[in-house]
């Protein structure tokens, strides 16, 4: 409405100008110009509006499952204010669930504060957006920390090395017990992993990360743990690999049940409790279209689970469109199975 506002005054501006002799034609402009700086100011850096929809057919023989399935249907605001004040509002119209929305403050140069429903800092791949993971569902250990919770979280960032504090909701909800994790991380090869997973956009160079966390949820008994994470990309291949151990009370205060886990694993609070659960996952890029990826995950669940991930992409327009397909190989006590699914991501 501002920008509809302005423009209507300077267009006023020209028509009332139309003899006008250099010399006003010289004001007209820095006066439009004062205006647009005007308006830039108000408005901050402006608001960014963009979506994504990801669309899934999924077949399992075993147990008779065999649809399609719309994974993600997402709408996302994000933005500065005037003041510097960051915002983000994201919606899944699938589920109908409020995503992201939060407030982001800085407090100096190094060190950022988020206020509102965001993930916490646990695991890094469980920040990177659905729509940039390789495989259709993150690493079951990634899913426990992925699910947004309200809360606050302080972080920093001091060239090669980061920190986050992260105080949320627990289990109990908005009873008197929350959730807390503190994490720390580092790039210890040129500007550390990007928030993309897999090789596709990654530069020439090596990149590589690690870090290490604690977590606690207080509304259960012990469960508390810790996590260790590390990964590398380049532009031909990428390696990554999580390890968490879970106390006795297990995890799930966190569970992104937004990812469509057809898996059937259960996703509760208390599973995996007792569990030392480890992923291992590389991708290699056969050219700038075509990336292969494999990942084994061993869950150290009551059932002995273990699971084996088979992908190929075909990237159109990079992570923002692309065809996927995964075969997912479940081995448990409880009975083998296999999964396909093929679909298509496509970012607006």
């Amino acid at each position: 409405m501002k920008k509809l506002v302005f423009s209507a005054c300077a267009l006023t501006l020209t028509c009332g100008t139309a003899v006008a002799n250099n010399s006003d034609w010289d004001q007209l402009d820095n006066d439009v110009q004062a205006l647009s700086a005007n308006l830039q100011d108000m408005e901050g850096g402006g608001m960014t509006v963009g979506g994504r929809i990801r669309a899934i057919y999924n077949n399992n023989s075993d147990a008779d499952v065999g649809g399609f399935n719309i994974d993600n249907a997402r709408m996302f605001m994000t933005g500065t204010t005037a003041a510097g004040v960051g915002y983000r509002l994201e919606n899944d119209f699938g589920t109908g669930n409020l995503l992201d929305a939060y407030i982001d403050v800085s407090a100096g140069d190094t060190i950022d504060i988020r206020m509102g429903q965001f993930r916490g800092y646990v695991l890094a791949e469980s920040q990177i957006d659905s729509g940039n993971l390789f495989f259709v569902d993150r690493s079951v250990n990634a899913a426990m920390f992925a699910g947004r919770q309200q809360g606050l979280a302080i972080s920093g960032d001091m060239e090669a090395f980061n920190w986050a504090i992260t105080i949320q909701d627990g289990s109990d909800d908005n009873a008197d017990e929350l959730f807390y994790a503190l994490h720390a991380g580092m790039d210890f090869m040129g500007a550390g992993t990007s928030m993309v997973e897999g090789a596709y956009g990654a530069g020439d160079e090596m990149t590589a990360s690690a870090g290490i966390s604690y977590f606690d949820d207080g509304a259960q008994d012990d469960a508390s743990g810790f996590a260790i994470e590390a990964g590398a990309q380049s532009s031909q291949f990428s390696i990554s690999a999580n390890f968490v151990s879970y106390g006795d009370g297990g995890a799930g205060s966190n569970f992104d049940t937004n990812e469509a886990h057809v898996l059937g694993l259960p996703a509760g609070t208390g599973y995996l409790a007792d569990s030392s659960v480890w992923t291992l996952m590389g991708t290699f890029a056969l050219n700038e279209s075509w990336e292969l990826g494999l990942r084994y995950q061993d869950l150290d669940d009551a059932a002995s689970t273990d699971i084996v991930d088979f992908g190929a992409n075909y990237y159109v327009d990079g992570h923002a469109m692309k065809y996927i397909i995964n075969w997912t190989s479940v081995g448990s006590d409880a009975g083998d199975t296999d999964l396909i699914r093929v679909g298509v991501n496509a970012a607006f």
